[in-house]
């Protein structure tokens, strides 16, 4: 009895050793591996974007002669940030849209057949949505997003190395032709700024921030410009005092937010947490905010509640 308890423990010792030596590598690195920024899509046509100019390039060619280091992930991309501070580098995190591998062992059951493709074309569904946003956001919002190049399709004609470094440190270096990734000018959180201003007592400045927020917002909906992920202080930066959309995964044209009762909801509760967060970090541009809401949406200001879509991530 006693031989069989020692087994036991010993192989549940073993496992619980593999499950949490597993678990802080992954917090270690946030789970990030070459393979999991890797894909082996062929062609698609509707991930296709145009060209670059010539003074684009220029700046591509300044952003990519340098090594990038990790910063962060997202729900969608993995993050890097350029040597010199200026860029970042964004690569999908594939393993989110791929089957989990226990469900290739599975036998050729109907039902699990069924099954597998169900979720294999949902997690398709998704990324391409992400991708074609990133489309859409190059294409439309290339000032607003900061965005400087997407490369969506695998090509032959970048024939460029780059040299990342994960968490941990470890140098990888990726072909760049053979990746999905985009480039973008590197911002300063718009909370974190807004609280710089505060901190500078420059509220005149804070105060233009703002205008030019709202500004931006409402000319994307008066173009059909929809971005369907309310999380606006998550996803808004400041480049050189100006605002920009940092994250981009999920912008889509939809001609209905130009009517004004859509886009007035659409404002209203995109900007709701972030006047909740004004009022008590910053209570002076909280009520700036606010009195610039009343006076775009009008009277029915005061009758609007914040309609927030479910996140599935």
């Amino acid at each position: 009895m006693k031989k069989y308890l020692w087994r036991f423990t010993l192989v549940a010792f073993l496992i619980l050793s593999c499950y949490g030596l597993g678990r802080l590598y992954f917090r270690l690195t946030d789970g990030f591996t070459v393979s999991n920024i890797t894909s082996d899509f062929v062609y698609q046509p509707q991930w296709e974007v145009r060209p670059l100019l010539s003074d684009e390039q220029n700046e591509l060619e300044k952003a990519l002669h340098q090594p990038y280091h990790y910063l962060g992930k997202g729900c969608q991309a993995y993050v890097f940030a350029s040597e010199d501070g200026q860029y970042v580098v964004k690569f999908f995190k594939y393993q989110r849209y791929r089957l989990q591998p226990w469900l290739a062992y599975f036998p050729p059951l109907p039902a699990l057949v069924k099954y597998r493709q169900e979720k294999r074309e949902k997690k398709w569904n998704k990324l391409d949505g992400f991708v074609r946003s990133w489309k859409v956001a190059f294409e439309n919002l290339k000032e607003e997003s900061g965005l400087l190049f997407v490369h969506l399709n695998k090509t032959s004609h970048l024939q460029k190395q780059l040299t990342i470094y994960d968490k941990i440190n470890q140098q990888h270096v990726v072909d760049l032709d053979q990746m999905e990734f985009c480039v973008q000018r590197r911002a300063q959180m718009l909370c974190d700024t807004l609280l710089t201003y505060r901190a500078q007592d420059n509220l005149a400045e804070a105060q233009q921030l703002i205008h030019r927020l709202l500004n931006l917002i409402l000319s994307e909906y008066a173009r059909g410009l929809a971005d369907n992920d309310h999380a606006l202080m998550q996803n808004t930066g400041v480049v050189q005092g100006k605002p920009v959309h940092i994250d981009v995964g999920q912008f889509v044209f939809n001609e209905a937010v130009k009517e004004p009762v859509v886009f007035h909801q659409e404002l209203f509760t995109k900007t709701y947490k972030f006047k909740l967060w004004l009022r008590q970090h910053y209570p002076e541009l909280g009520e700036y905010l606010e009195e610039e809401l009343r006076q775009i949406i009008g009277p029915t200001y005061s009758t609007l509640q914040p309609k927030f879509r479910v996140r599935n991530n």
